[in-house]
C-alpha cells in the first residue's frame, strides 16, 4: 500500500481511505475502512470515463450483475454507487500477493502447483460465467494469492477497448498481453475469451513470462493474433492443457466448467503429483492430576438451550450469494493416483496442497462430502473436561484449561506437557485464552478471574452483578478481544465490559442478557446478547440485530478470521451464518443431532468446524453449505481450534481427550 497522493479523497461514501492499492486504465484502488471497522478494497473510476453516459449505463448494470457472483475464488462485491459523481465500487479486501508479485519475487511456480492454481481459477471462472459475466481482464495483477487459495479480483467491470488504448502504455501492456485474439479484434468476447486469458496467466505463472511477451505493444498483438504462443520449458498435460487454452479459434478451447477437473486430474510429465495422507488422529497425554469438584446435582447450572428437535434447513432462501457452477472444495482432494497399499476400508483424506508457502484449493469434480475415518484406538487420556482450548498463533504450542484447575500446554513439535495449577473451580463456566496465551480468563460464579498461564499467578478479578437469587448472576459466555486489552461477559442480569489493564467497568447493558460475546478479530465490534446483537466497541451503540430479532437461547459465537462472516448457535441444533459485512443471514447448518457446544473458523475464513454433545465434529464450507469432512469421536466435544496453518483440528472431548484430526 502506497500513502494517498495530495489530490486523492480522504473518503469515498461511508468509507475511509487508508492509502492507495493501485491503479489502472479504470481508475484507482485503495484500501479503506469501513464504517464498522473493516477493510475493504474502493475502486474509484477515472472522471473521463465518468462523464460518458453509456460507461456509467453499463457500468451500473455490470455492478448489479457483479453483486450476484459467489463462490470461493473472487472478492465479494459488498457496496457501490454507480451514479456517484465519480462512480465507485467495493469489493471484500483480500489480503496477500499477487501472483505478479509472487512470481517477481520468488520465480515460476513448479508445474504442479500451476495445475493446482488452474484448478482454483477455472472454478472462480466457472462462479463467475454462471452469473452472466464475463472477466475480460484475468491477468497476474488480478489474482491474489490469499492465505486459504487463489482470489480473482476486478471482475465483471467494463473494459474499453479503442484506438487510444492501443496507443497506451505500461499497464495497458500488461492487460493486453492477456486478452484473447477475439478481444483484440473487438469482436464479441464470450466465456471462451477468459479461457484464453486462464492459458496466458498460466504459462506466466510456470514460465515467468507471458506466452506472447514482446518489446512492443504492437509485437504483443500481433503474436496474440497470429504466432503460436511461447511455452518453452513446460510438457506432459500441463503443456497440452495450456495449447488448448490458447486456441486463436475460441470454438477450439476448453469449456470452463471442464477445466477445473481436468487441471485437478492432471498428472505432472516426470514425477508424481504428492499424494493424499491417510487421515491421522493424535492425542495429547498430559500427567493426571485429581478430579476436578463438580458442584452436587441439584446446584449444578441448569442447560441454557433445550433440544426442541432439528430445525429446517433454509439455506437455498437465505444464502447471500449462488453456489458457483462448479463443487467449491477449499481443501480438495488431491488428483487420482495409481492405488496405494491400504486396508480396504481406509478412506484417504484430502489434503492442503501447497506452493511457495500459499495454500491454493484445487477443485476437484466430487458431487459429495468425503467422510473421515480415525483411529480410536489411538486415543490416550488428557485433561479432564476442556473448557478452553487454543493454539498459539505461531502454532507450536497448544492449550488446554479444565475445572479441576490445571492448565496443559503442549510443544506440538514433541508433544511434551507440562501443567500449571490454579484454583479449582466451583462450576464448569466458559474459560477464553488470550491470542498469544499469556493469559486464561475464566469464569466461575459472576466473576471472571484472569490467570497467567505460564506460571498460574491469578491476577485481577471482574464481578458480576453481586445482587441475585440462584444462578441468573452466574456468568453464560466470556469474550476476550484480540489485543487482550477488553474483556466482556453476559448473564441473566446483563451484559458487562470491562477494561483489562486498569480494571474500570466500561459499560453494563441490563437490557442485553443471556447469549454469547464474541469479539471481532480487529476488536471493534461486540457480538453479544440474546436478542443477538451486533454493538460497536465500546458496547454503546448497537448496529445490527443477528437473525430476526426474536430468536431466543443464542448460544457460542465466533467470526471468521477475515471478519466477514459470524456464526452463532442457535436452538435446534443449526448453526446460523451471518454476513457481517452486509448484515444479512447467509445459511443455517442443520446437520447435528445433538445440542453443538464448539465453533471453531479455519484460519482461511472459508471453512467453520462445529461440534455436538454426541461427539460428532462436521467442517462446513460456508460458501455452499456444504459438509466437507466428517469427524466422531466416543465422547461429546466441548471445544475445537485449528491451528494457524489450517492442517489441524483440536478436539476437546467431555470424557478426557485431547484429540488432533488432520484437516482435509
Amino acid at each position: 500500500m502506497d500513502a494517498l497522493w495530495p489530490d486523492d479523497p480522504q473518503r469515498v461514501g461511508p468509507y475511509r481511505l487508508d492509502g492507495r492499492l493501485g491503479a489502472g486504465g479504470m481508475g484507482h484502488v485503495y484500501l479503506a475502512t469501513s464504517p464498522g471497522g473493516r477493510k475493504v478494497a474502493v475502486k474509484v473510476i477515472r472522471p473521463e470515463l465518468a462523464a460518458t453516459p453509456q460507461f456509467r449505463a453499463r457500468f451500473a448494470r455490470e455492478v448489479d450483475a457483479a453483486r450476484q457472483v459467489g463462490g470461493f475464488h473472487t472478492a465479494q462485491v459488498v457496496d457501490a454507487d454507480p451514479d456517484a459523481p465519480s462512480p465507485w465500487l467495493v469489493t471484500a479486501y483480500i489480503p496477500g500477493p499477487t501472483l505478479q508479485q509472487v512470481v517477481a519475487d520468488q520465480g515460476p511456480l513448479a508445474p504442479d502447483a500451476a495445475l493446482r492454481l488452474g484448478a482454483g481459477l477455472a472454478e472462480g471462472l466457472a462462479a463467475i460465467h454462471k452469473c452472466g459475466l464475463v472477466h475480460r481482464d484475468l491477468k497476474p495483477g488480478n489474482v491474489i494469492l490469499a492465505e486459504d487459495g487463489p482470489r480473482i479480483i476486478d471482475f465483471g467491470i467494463a473494459r474499453a477497448v479503442d484506438a487510444s488504448s492501443l496507443t497506451a502504455t505500461g499497464a495497458v501492456i500488461g492487460t493486453y498481453s492477456y486478452m484473447s485474439p477475439e478481444q483484440i479484434r473487438a469482436d464479441r468476447a464470450g466465456p471462451a475469451s477468459d479461457v484464453f486469458a486462464l492459458g496466458s496467466v498460466l504459462a506466466f505463472a510456470a514460465t515467468g513470462r507471458s506466452p506472447f511477451d514482446a518489446p512492443t505493444l504492437l509485437t504483443v498483438v500481433q503474436r496474440i493474433l497470429d504466432e503460436p504462443p511461447a511455452l518453452d520449458g513446460l510438457d506432459g498435460e500441463l503443456l497440452r492443457l495450456l495449447t488448448s487454452c490458447l486456441a486463436k479459434d475460441p470454438a477450439d478451447r476448453p469449456s470452463v466448467a471442464d477445466l477445473p477437473a481436468r487441471f485437478a486430474g492432471a498428472p505432472v510429465s516426470g514425477a508424481a503429483l504428492p499424494t493424499a495422507r491417510p487421515e491421522q488422529t493424535v492425542v495429547l497425554t498430559p500427567a493426571r492430576h485429581a478430579p476436578p469438584h463438580r458442584p452436587p446435582a441439584q446446584q449444578t447450572r441448569p442447560a441454557t438451550v433445550p433440544d426442541p428437535g432439528v430445525g429446517a434447513n433454509p439455506y437455498a432462501a437465505t444464502q447471500a450469494a449462488p453456489v458457483p457452477a462448479v463443487p467449491s472444495t477449499p481443501m480438495p482432494p488431491a488428483p487420482p493416483m495409481p492405488p496405494a497399499p491400504a486396508p480396504a476400508t481406509r478412506r484417504v483424506s484430502r489434503r492442503t496442497l501447497i506452493f511457495g508457502g500459499l495454500a491454493v484449493g484445487a477443485a476437484a469434480a466430487v458431487g459429495v462430502p468425503l467422510l473421515l475415518s480415525q483411529d480410536d484406538g489411538n486415543s490416550l487420556k488428557g485433561p479432564d473436561g476442556a473448557e478452553g482450548l487454543a493454539f498459539s498463533p505461531d502454532g507450536r504450542t497448544l492449550a488446554a484449561s479444565s475445572p479441576d484447575g490445571t492448565i496443559w500446554r503442549w510443544d506440538m513439535s514433541t508433544r511434551h506437557s507440562t501443567v500449571t495449577h490454579i484454583d479449582i473451580a466451583k462450576y464448569s463456566q466458559p474459560n477464553v485464552f488470550s491470542r498469544d496465551l499469556g493469559l486464561l480468563a475464566r469464569a466461575d460464579e459472576n466473576k471472571i478471574q484472569l490467570y497467567d498461564v505460564a506460571t498460574g499467578r491469578a491476577g485481577a478479578a471482574f464481578t458480576g452483578s453481586t445482587s441475585y437469587q440462584l444462578q441468573d448472576g452466574y456468568l453464560d459466555s466470556v469474550g476476550l478481544s484480540p489485543d487482550g486489552r477488553t474483556l466482556a461477559a453476559s448473564s441473566a442480569k446483563g451484559l458487562y465490559v470491562w477494561d483489562v489493564p486498569s480494571g474500570r467497568t466500561l459499560a453494563v447493558h441490563e437490557e442485553s442478557k443471556n447469549g454469547p460475546t464474541a469479539f471481532s478479530p480487529d476488536g471493534t465490534l461486540l457480538a453479544a446478547g440474546d436478542p443477538f446483537q451486533l454493538r460497536q466497541m465500546p458496547a454503546d451503540q448497537v448496529v445490527a440485530t443477528v437473525g430476526d430479532g426474536k430468536t431466543k437461547f443464542w448460544r457460542y459465537a465466533v467470526f471468521s478470521p477475515d471478519g466477514q462472516i459470524l456464526a452463532a448457535v442457535q436452538p435446534g441444533y443449526t448453526v446460523r451464518l451471518w454476513n457481517a459485512g452486509t448484515r444479512k443471514d447467509m445459511a443455517v447448518l442443520d446437520r447435528h443431532k445433538a445440542t453443538v457446544q464448539a465453533l471453531a473458523f479455519h484460519p482461511g475464513s472459508r471453512l467453520l468446524a462445529s461440534a455436538d454433545r454426541d461427539g460428532t465434529a462436521f467442517v462446513w464450507d460456508t460458501a455452499s453449505g456444504s459438509v466437507t469432512a466428517t469427524f466422531t469421536s466416543g465422547s461429546a466435544i466441548q471445544q475445537l481450534a485449528f491451528s494457524p496453518d489450517g492442517k489441524t483440528l483440536a478436539a476437546g472431548l467431555e470424557s478426557g481427550t485431547v484429540r488432533l484430526w488432520a484437516v482435509p
